[in-house]
């Protein structure tokens, strides 16, 4: 009885250990029964999809470094800025000057994001469960990480074309870090700014908030269960800092520089995506491998540079 409630390394009892693996012997069975049924196929691949499309929404963060808005599949999608518009004192029943607005209008660049997996069928008739588990996994990682990957490069392209805005030290010291909040804010029309950057900044700046005091009255730690599973480990001065995690690629090297931190407006960049994330599947007529592919319009700008601040520190390698 004792035995039952020895758990392994993930908390599960060997009852839990029991119940989930009779689950993934019910599902291989289904699998290897149904699987030259082609719409059974159909239908499995669109759970995937599903799942894989879930996971992505829940994973980036994106929605708190940036505008991002959803956009239909034949939609088009622009950053407007309308200026012009003023408003006068007058004496009562007094002439009211005329003013012209214009409109600024940039309309975002398109691309297409994807990825394209087979395998063995007898891999999957024999070991369903396990291989759909797989794919979804790094179908959300992958697609999260490219994402994330092009919105770097747009920073880093901004912060080239503006070198003011970048602020080189040795170390991230508060009075660094609160030049850059002042200087974003100030250009800013949002309140909301994100400090990013991966463990090897983020945690200087949290490490130079409790050294300030002594007692950590300095640095405000996030509550929110949610936020903190999404990597936002505090707040300084309004600012969420998020600690950057999946930044890496395929081969598992991380492509966010060790020695950058970002302090981000998200009114200084609009990312969109296009539709939800379309999909198929099918088995290769002349030979016994099935294919999975997925795919889903992405794009991004970032119009108002003077609205982010790059910091770099010397002494870390990047």
């Amino acid at each position: 009885m004792g035995n039952s409630f020895a758990v392994d390394t993930y908390g599960r009892t060997s009852t839990e250990r029991k119940e989930l693996r009779e689950k993934i012997d019910k599902v291989n069975r289904e699998a290897a029964e149904n699987w030259d049924d082609p719409a059974w196929r159909r239908e499995m691949a669109a759970e995937m999809t599903e799942t894989i499309y879930w996971g992505f929404q829940h994973e980036n963060l994106l929605s708190m470094m940036t505008q991002v808005e959803n956009a239909g599949f034949n939609d088009r999608v622009f950053v407007k800025e309308v200026r012009g518009l003023r408003a006068f004192w007058v004496a009562r029943g007094g002439h009211i000057e005329a003013s012209t607005v214009h409109a600024e209008v940039m309309e975002l660049p398109r691309d297409t994001l994807g990825f394209h997996v087979y395998e063995f069928e007898d891999k999957i008739r024999t070991n369903f469960a396990e291989t759909q588990a797989t794919m979804v996994d790094l179908g959300i990682q992958r697609m999260d990480a490219e994402v994330n990957k092009r919105f770097l490069r747009l920073l880093q392209a901004s912060m080239t074309a503006n070198p003011s805005s970048k602020i080189t030290a040795a170390g991230v010291s508060l009075s660094s870090l609160n030049l850059a909040l002042r200087q974003v804010r100030e250009a800013s029309y949002s309140r909301d700014v994100a400090i990013i950057g991966r463990p090897t900044m983020t945690e200087q700046i949290i490490d130079a908030i409790l050294g300030t005091n002594g007692n950590g009255n300095g640095f405000l730690p996030n509550t929110n269960e949610e936020l903190f599973n999404r990597g936002v480990i505090g707040n300084y001065r309004g600012a969420n800092i998020i600690s950057l995690t999946n930044w890496k690629d395929d081969t598992d090297v991380s492509f966010f520089p060790a020695n950058e931190l970002y302090v981000i407006g998200t009114d200084a960049s609009k990312c969109a995506f296009w539709g939800g994330l379309l999909s198929k599947e099918y088995v290769e007529e002349d030979n016994w491998y099935w294919h999975y592919l997925a795919r889903r319009d992405f794009g991004g700008v970032v119009h108002r540079p003077e609205r982010i601040r790059q910091i770099t520190d010397t002494n870390t390698a990047a």
